[in-house]
């Protein structure tokens, strides 16, 4: 294991410290205070393309050039109908030297002024299992995080002890740094630099990542049970008055239920940005990672609510007077309908990561991405029941029977919802060129 020593805090060779001190410069920072071993942090606006490019891009005019043949690989070219097609055509111009497309400068200028945060460090040492978490949200700027922002790191030497992590979550990244250490970590889920998704979904729905449930259907009210009646007696025998009403006898219906909620949809996952990274000197085993956000998942489908029983009937009354036919069973209510599952939101996209490191040292670069998960789909909601008939009572005398009622139907299930789609992982480019991942591994 490589051991982190104060020796590690030597003064950067003259061109690499001159390199840093520019850049220092260029985000506003006093080289003064850096000298003296102070971080310094600043957030400014950038205005036009010109400058842009020179500030957040640190490639050459010839990198650039290299890059314009590869900037659009197929992941891009698949969104250019969509917003973000634009914004991929505007990266191309600061960050691979490419033309402003007569049809999207109206579009694209219309981003400016761009909003950077910029970070200078001599000498930074991420201590063992801690993350260096550099991004930056809105409301630096009072802004809402639909917003597109920047972050230029521009540390001196960096040292990341055992399970350290630099990351950056959901905004375009510039990263120079003159002298990385990277001490070993066999741990298959590490990795040094992650360029990771925003810890929100930045499609444009509301709510949380994971769509609410459904709210069950409400059962349907009892039917009321039907009431006997009365007789008088005499010496006649039972006698039964006009007043009395015989359909009172009957059980009244069994209320239908309602029916369940549809699952809310589940939003997108987080966005990575694009990034550079350039790296002037190497110690170590430098692992890069890269993973957009999962979507959520769809809220399940409501329950159907159960139908209300039907009201019990009362036999009849037989009178010396007259006979009164039994009542009638009240009818069950409707079971209510299951409601659809909620869709599940996408995996989040995904766009370019350019590393760059001196052409000898390549052997210590090693860089994954991995396609972003769709969620799953919202579970249908259950029919309800309908509700059973009331009991409808024999006697005898069949003219003093109740009449059946019948039992409510049941409701009909719910549909499942969709599953989210997975997005393509980020197109890696080493020392500009595309990067082939020979190794794979699961989803970190």
């Amino acid at each position: 294991m490589m051991q982190v020593t104060e020796t590690k805090k030597h003064l950067l060779p003259a061109e690499n410290l001159d390199e840093f001190l520019r850049k220092a410069s260029q985000l506003h920072h006093d080289t003064n205070s850096l000298l003296r071993g102070e971080e310094a942090t600043s957030y400014f606006t950038l205005h036009a393309f010109d400058i842009s490019r020179q500030v957040l891009s640190n490639a050459t005019p010839a990198q650039h050039a290299i890059r314009r043949d590869t900037f659009f690989n197929p992941s891009l070219m698949s969104r250019a109908r969509l917003g973000q097609g634009k914004h991929d055509r505007g990266e191309a111009v600061a960050f691979a030297g490419h033309e402003i497309n007569d049809a999207d400068a109206k579009g694209i200028n219309r981003h400016f002024p761009v909003h950077v945060k910029g970070v200078s460090v001599l000498h930074k040492i991420i201590p063992k299992g801690e993350t260096w978490d550099v991004s930056v949200r809105g409301d630096a700027w009072g802004l809402d995080d639909m917003e597109e922002l920047y972050v230029f790191l521009n540390v001196g030497t960096l040292v990341l002890e055992k399970g350290a992590k630099l990351v950056i979550r959901g905004n375009v990244f510039s990263f120079l740094c003159q002298h990385i250490v990277c001490e070993e970590d066999h741990s298959r889920a590490n990795f040094h630099i992650g360029i990771l998704p925003t810890p929100f979904s930045v499609d444009f729905g509301h709510g949380p990542l994971n769509g609410k449930h459904g709210d069950t259907g409400n059962d349907g009210s009892n039917g009321r049970n039907g009431e006997p009646l009365t007789a008088s007696y005499g010496i006649l025998g039972a006698w039964i008055p006009d007043d009395r009403n015989p359909l009172q006898l009957n059980g009244t219906n069994g209320e239908d239920a309602t029916h369940g909620l549809d699952g809310a949809k589940g939003r997108n996952g987080g966005m990575c940005k694009l990034s550079e990274v350039t790296i002037r000197n190497i110690e170590g085993q430098l692992v890069l990672f890269s993973q957009a956000g999962s979507g959520g998942d769809g809220g399940n489908g409501g329950d159907g609510g159960n139908g209300g029983y039907g009201g019990d009937a009362v036999t009849g009354i037989k009178g010396f007077n007259k006979i009164i036919t039994g009542g009638n069973a009240g009818n069950g209510g409707k079971g209510g309908n299951g409601a659809r599952g909620g869709n599940a939101g996408h995996g989040g996209v995904s766009s370019n990561i350019y590393l760059n490191v001196p052409q000898e040292q390549i052997s210590r670069v090693s860089m994954h991405s991995y396609a972003s998960v769709g969620g799953l789909g919202g579970k249908a909601g259950a029919a309800g029941n309908g509700g059973l008939a009331g009991n409808a009572p024999q006697h005898e005398n069949n003219a003093l029977s109740s009449i059946s009622g019948h039992s409510g139907s049941n409701g009909q299930t719910g549909r499942d919802g969709l599953n989210g789609r997975s997005r393509p992982a980020a197109h890696l480019y080493l020392n500009d060129h595309p990067y082939t991942q020979f190794n794979s591994s699961p989803k970190l």
